[in-house]
């Protein structure tokens, strides 16, 4: 997320108008919401999905999790269009700070950052830090209630602020100089997310959850810089950056330590999962109510609109069966005609996802449909392709 939709929308709501929001800025702020939000939608999903590649062996029965925290990795950028809320949990503008500037730490306790700067300008510089301890506590307190539904929605969300946590560019003042910001997080790494390998690692059990924190940021902010002068150097070898030249050069020089940021994001996204089941008594998943992509949330037949939207060149469209059934999922021009079938057989109950790319197709930018009928259960949304 860009300093320009967390400017707009600071948690004070009366700064801002709630009309004035709706009827002028609307249209621009969801836009640019699904065009910048935190590692992209690609990155997000990434780096939940492999957190449970790092879950000890008693906690097995987690690992049917992956599905439902990959389909859900996005569920936080979503809600930034709805509530004024959620935007500024997703980063801090950490050098802001001038005790950060001094010292390179600022205090872990809300009120007392409020206190010294005021509401204002904590909210409008970002919670980050403060959005993944509340998450954390809430995560824990679904362990407790053995509530396991909830619990790995609300990891899902966790995961998303531990990877905006790990994005240099959600980390500072200086967030997007030049259009960087989006050309780092979500274009190189669509061309290069194949090449971002993990295989898990050791949880750890965390002792101290703000210190745990806090100083993931302070040691991620070291990549400030060197985001900044490799794409100064990327652009002196290529000054489109378009290019596959500029892109090729970006990761060739971003390319380690971003695969690194992405591993240690999954990693300590699985040691607060850990640490939070722990401190809830290590209550067993029964397997009746197992949690799986199947059992996600109430379930029913939904079609989920598809993410990320506008898209180019592909989208990801996620849809949940109550029971099995023959399954059909077609796009569909302004016209009402087919452009394509990305699914037509019988599909057992649970949380499914189709992806849909455009790179080898015909269709131009514009307003598309797709449709999803399961037995007598249909669903059309719409989708958006910009090219």
């Amino acid at each position: 997320m860009t300093k320009i939709i967390r400017k707009i929308l600071p948690s004070e709501a009366s700064l801002i108008t709630k009309s004035v929001r709706n009827n002028l800025l609307a249209p621009v702020l969801i836009l640019l919401t699904l065009i910048l939000c935190g590692w992209g939608s690609t990155g997000h999903k990434i780096i939940n999905k492999n957190s449970v590649l790092s879950f000890p062996t008693q906690m097995k029965d987690f690992l049917s999790w992956a599905d439902p925290l990959y389909l859900h990795a996005s569920d936080a950028d979503n809600r930034k269009n709805a509530d004024p809320t959620e935007s500024p949990k997703h980063f801090i503008d950490i050098d802001n700070y001038p005790e950060f500037v001094a010292t390179g730490a600022i205090s872990q306790d809300y009120d007392s950052v409020v206190a010294a700067h005021g509401s204002l300008f904590v909210t409008s510089g970002g919670i980050l830090p403060w959005a993944i301890v509340a998450t954390y506590d809430s995560l824990q307190k679904c362990f407790e209630r053995k509530d396991w539904n909830n619990a790995v929605l609300v990891t899902a969300d966790l995961g998303h602020y531990v990877a905006d946590s790990h994005q240099p560019l959600h980390i500072t003042k200086n967030y997007n100089p030049g259009g960087l910001h989006s050309r780092y997080e979500t274009d190189m790494l669509k061309k290069y997310q194949s090449q971002i390998i993990y295989s898990g690692d050791s949880v750890q059990f965390i002792t101290n959850i703000p210190d745990f924190v806090f100083s993931t940021i302070y040691n991620n902010y070291q990549y400030v810089d060197s985001v900044l002068a490799d794409d100064i150097q990327a652009k002196a070898v290529s000054s489109d950056t378009k290019s596959d030249a500029y892109y090729q050069k970006l990761w060739e020089l971003t390319g380690s330590f971003t695969t690194n940021l992405f591993k240690n994001a999954s990693n300590k996204l699985a040691s607060l999962i850990y640490t939070a089941w722990v401190n809830a008594g290590s209550p067993p998943m029964p397997v009746a109510s197992s949690v799986s992509s199947s059992t996600v949330g109430q379930i029913t037949f939904q079609l989920e609109q598809n993410y990320p939207n506008p898209f180019n060149p592909e989208t990801v469209i996620g849809y949940q069966l109550p029971v099995a059934e023959n399954v059909s999922l077609k796009v569909y021009d302004m016209l009402g005609r087919e452009t394509a079938t990305l699914i037509n057989e019988y599909q057992g109950a649970g949380v499914h996802h189709s992806q849909f790319s455009i790179i080898n197709s015909q269709l131009s930018s514009g307003v598309y449909f797709y449709r999803l009928t399961a037995g007598a259960y249909s669903s059309t949304k719409k989708m958006i392709v910009l090219k």
